[in-house]
């Protein structure tokens, strides 16, 4: 593997060994997200400078005139604040866990030790399933958008049992692929013990949403497996579709929701069984 010209990237490699994949925030990428972030920058101070230094006529302010006046220069701004942040940026994916390098900064976190997972999407219409030859959920994963402008729109949030968390932002080259590679392999650690609970009858909290074998509850509200439609991501919340109803049964913040490629899973095996067709009863010879 050919690796970028870094003492702590060279001496990780040497301790470790070759990494499955390596990620980092390209130098192209990065002067290609600097341009775009100045051009926002001084688009908006221009547009500014008419507006209030020379107006013409009487202008109203109005919904065009606030997305030129603040919303392009604050975009802007803070594009060049997040890749100035993520500059010198590594990720390294081994089959036993994560390591992130940033500018001397080294965290490392095993797979079996990662307490849960936070992602940031704005919508998605269900999570990827993938099956073992006997059904068993094999991974699962959001798929994860890459905002051209807008980077703090998306990213995940990698928590270890001990509290270290460490982001990952779209800033990062084939992010696409690294958010789908921590959520499969976070998926092998994170669901056995999370069925085994929710088999042996006990309730699985995802944040503000509580699951069990009969459904879900939400507040004070319950919903059994049964009548659930489907689970989406719209506009950054995760929506709980009830069969036969217009609006949603839930919203929350998909990105306050920890393990939700955990949750979108076990919803899937909750529905499969809450619509199985009943076991036919066996009949015992009496004679």
């Amino acid at each position: 593997m050919d690796l970028p010209d870094d003492d702590h990237l060279s001496r990780s490699v040497t301790e470790l060994g070759d990494p499955d994949a390596l990620f980092r925030v390209s130098p192209g990428r990065l002067l290609a997200k600097l341009a775009v972030g100045l051009l926002l920058v001084l688009g908006g101070l221009v547009a500014n400078y008419l507006w209030w230094v020379h107006p013409r006529g009487p202008g109203t302010f109005g919904h065009v005139e606030l997305f030129l006046l603040i919303v392009v220069p604050l975009s802007g701004a803070a594009l060049l604040f997040h890749m100035y942040r993520e500059r010198g940026l590594y990720v390294l994916l081994y089959p036993t866990g994560l390591l992130r390098l940033r500018r001397g900064e080294v965290d490392s976190l095993p797979w079996a030790e990662v307490d849960h997972v936070l992602v940031k999407v704005q919508r998605a219409a269900g999570a990827d399933l993938d099956r073992e030859p006997d059904g068993s959920p094999a991974g699962c994963w959001l798929p994860p958008e890459v905002p051209t402008f807008q980077l703090w729109n998306g990213g995940l949030t990698v928590v270890r049992e001990d509290g270290v968390s460490v982001h990952l932002g779209p800033a990062l080259t084939d992010f696409a692929l690294l958010a789908e590679e921590v959520q499969r392999r976070t998926f092998a650690h994170l669901w056995p013990p999370v069925w085994a609970r929710f088999q042996d009858g006990f309730p699985v909290m995802f944040g503000e949403l509580e699951a069990s074998r009969a459904g879900l509850r939400h507040g004070g509200k319950f919903l059994p497996w049964g009548e659930v439609k489907e689970l989406t991501v719209a506009q950054g919340k995760l929506s709980v579709k009830q069969g036969g109803k217009w609006l949603p049964w839930v919203l929350v913040d998909v990105s306050a929701v920890p393990n939700p490629h955990v949750l979108f899973a076990l919803a899937a095996e909750a529905q499969r069984g809450a619509h199985a067709p009943p076991a036919e009863p066996k009949h015992h010879d009496l004679g």
